[in-house]
């Protein structure tokens, strides 16, 4: 416990603190989630880390928090820890007081304690300049591609009565093992997200994503109104235009009105979507490295990595 200009106690997050999480969820953005969402999304015990975020309260009142998750990311040869920066409230009334940056500075060191290597963040404007102080660096943007669906839109209906798990009907929460090894299999020399069974198991205890084979072709994706595809493999630029016409016609049975996809502008995934449509800018990933060895330049992002992916 830290206590911090004798008015606020700061401390590692644990399991006793998620109903405040969940308290000053609402209150900050009139939004409600479950406990069981934001425990399971904390819970990143399948990597040998949990909890590795920051809280502050307040006459017992929780009044800020600071919410990161623990990722391990590989290539050929080693396994890293790295953090995903990716929730940060605070109550309007303690705005402004520096809760940000102490509770930031606390996480920080718990991650150094678990050899994080750094921290990154994919960056809406309000992050962006609140990481300046705190001596974030800049990297690149990931890009986006947009492939239109002419249908009605009944997904977005779907989305906004919360029945989206129709679509566990038409579409597999199963990764089979092959498929797997698919999506596993570009930029090896690169680091990666590690993209397991345990990754996918966690994912699924608090969002409903799918896989989906064409062809030769895979694609991990979630269904919220839109079609958000986290990342695919398709072993050509042309295998990936025919399997995108069959998927886009599952969507247009569906009423799903776009595919998104959000890559390194690096991967081959890039590369074979720029035959199709062009990119846009997306995200900047902004990161703060904790080991001077780090180049982020050996590491590939997918939206998969993101947090509400």
């Amino acid at each position: 416990m830290k206590v911090y200009k004798d008015i606020y106690q700061l401390k590692r997050v644990d399991n006793n603190d998620f109903p405040a999480i969940k308290e000053l969820f609402w209150k900050v953005f009139k939004k409600k989630v479950t406990l069981k969402y934001l425990q399971n999304k904390y819970n990143t015990s399948h990597v040998g880390v949990k909890y590795i975020c920051s809280i502050a309260y307040c006459d017992e009142i929780p009044v800020a928090f600071y919410g990161a998750i623990p990722q391990k990311f590989k290539n050929n040869n080693e396994e890293i820890y790295v953090a995903h920066a990716c929730d940060s409230y605070t109550l309007p009334n303690h705005q402004r007081k520096g809760l940000h940056y102490e509770l930031a500075k606390l996480a920080y060191e718990i991650m150094k304690e678990h050899d994080m290597k750094y921290v990154y963040a994919f960056h809406s404007e309000n992050t962006y300049f609140s990481t300046k102080k705190l001596g974030w660096k800049e990297h690149e943007r990931l890009q986006r591609f947009h492939v239109k669906v002419n249908t009605l839109p009944i997904g977005k209906g779907l989305n906004k009565l919360r029945w989206t798990k129709l679509y566990d009907v038409f579409f597999s929460q199963k990764v089979p093992a092959k498929a797997l090894e698919k999506l596993n299999s570009e930029h090896k020399e690169k680091f990666r997200l590690k993209f397991d069974n345990d990754f996918i198991q966690y994912k699924n205890s608090f969002k409903s994503h799918y896989c989906v084979q064409i062809g030769e072709c895979v694609f991990w994706l979630k269904i919220q109104a839109i079609m958000h595809v986290g990342m695919f493999y398709a072993p050509s630029a042309e295998a990936l235009q025919k399997a995108l016409k069959k998927l886009k016609r599952k969507a247009f049975f569906l009423g799903i009105t776009e595919l998104l996809f959000q890559v390194d502008q690096h991967s081959v995934m890039a590369t074979q979507l720029q035959t199709i449509t062009q990119p846009k800018e997306s995200w900047l990933v902004g990161y703060l490295d904790f080991d001077p060895q780090i180049d982020l330049k050996d590491f590939i992002f997918t939206y998969s990595d993101l947090d509400t992916f």
